[in-house]
């Protein structure tokens, strides 16, 4: 049987509709399915825990990355391939792992997915001081992208421009103002368990990357792979906010950021960040509270995606 989790309001409320075209796909093939829609914030993960199971070929799942992360948050373990179509803002995860699934081409391969195969993808956990544990299956980080994504969550311009169609500008906007307004911090990483401290000066963010790209296409991690049991972490720390905006603008051309002399760029298992002030922090976009200590590491648990 293959099963769907729909979330209705992806890509401004066109998630529906996604589903309808691979619906009339399946009915046409006469192949059985059952579809099922989110209605609550959260309920992805309950729902692939309920329809995950022996009987079940394929788990679809409809929505963008926020919905993925709602999949594996939690102490949710899915059993069943995910049949992952992306429909979200950013799409950062089926850009960074070359998903052949896509809204044109996901009602022919439900149909007939021969050509796909489940792959096993790493999750990450991040811990903040005083906060329980969260799951991350793009990246994790603190500072700089975790106040865009606060602002993105918390603002009102991204639903004014969602309802014209142009969320994306959204993030243009929120991105210009940290990139000018961000604190530069200081503090202290300490790489797995120890193993190496390394002095943090200045730092306007540091991300956590189990996939190459972060914020609809940030290249942060170039050499980050989905399934090597490692975080590829990028730390930032320029001289000022100019060469910050250098930075960001070399990462859009194939990660060239990494070379530059302000950031530190590594692969580990673990990573523990003390900072001088509280920055906020998120996890695949969901954001939390401003802290001044967190740890990222590699989850136990993984996931199998048709690519």
């Amino acid at each position: 049987m293959l099963r769907f989790i729909v979330n209705p309001a992806a890509r401004s409320w066109h998630g529906r509709e996604c589903m309808e075209k691979i619906e009339q796909a399946l009915a046409e093939a006469g192949i059985p399915y059952e579809a099922t829609e989110t209605k609550a914030p959260r309920e992805t993960g309950r729902l692939a825990e309920q329809l995950s199971g022996p009987d079940t070929e394929m788990l679809g799942v409809i929505g963008g990355d926020g919905t993925l992360n709602e999949l594996i948050s939690g102490n949710t373990e899915v059993y069943s391939p995910i049949f992952y179509v992306p429909y979200g803002s950013g799409n950062d995860f089926a850009r960074g792992i070359g998903l052949k699934v896509n809204g044109d081409s996901a009602p022919a391969l439900a149909v007939d997915h021969s050509s796909l195969s489940p792959k096993p993808v790493d999750i990450g956990s991040a811990h903040a001081k005083g906060q329980p544990a969260r799951r991350f299956i793009v990246s994790g980080g603190i500072g700089f992208d975790a106040a865009v994504c606060w602002d993105l969550e918390k603002g009102r311009i991204k639903k004014a421009l969602n309802r014209l169609h142009l969320g994306k500008l959204s993030y243009l906007f929120y991105g210009l103002k940290n990139l000018l307004t961000c604190p530069l911090t200081d503090g202290e990483l300490v790489i797995n368990d120890g193993e190496k401290v390394i002095p943090v000066r200045r730092l306007a963010f540091m991300s956590a990357q189990n996939l190459p790209y972060e914020g609809g296409g940030f290249h942060f991690a170039p050499k980050a792979v989905s399934h090597d049991g490692l975080i590829d972490l990028c730390v930032v720390m320029p001289r000022n906010h100019f060469m910050f905006i250098v930075y960001m603008v070399c990462s859009l051309f194939g990660g060239a950021h990494i070379r530059r002399r302000g950031v530190t760029y590594l692969q580990c298992r673990s990573a523990k960040l003390t900072l001088s002030r509280p920055l906020y922090y998120h996890t695949d976009g969901e954001t939390g509270e401003a802290v001044d200590e967190i740890e990222f590491r590699t989850d136990s648990a993984t996931i199998r995606v048709m690519q």
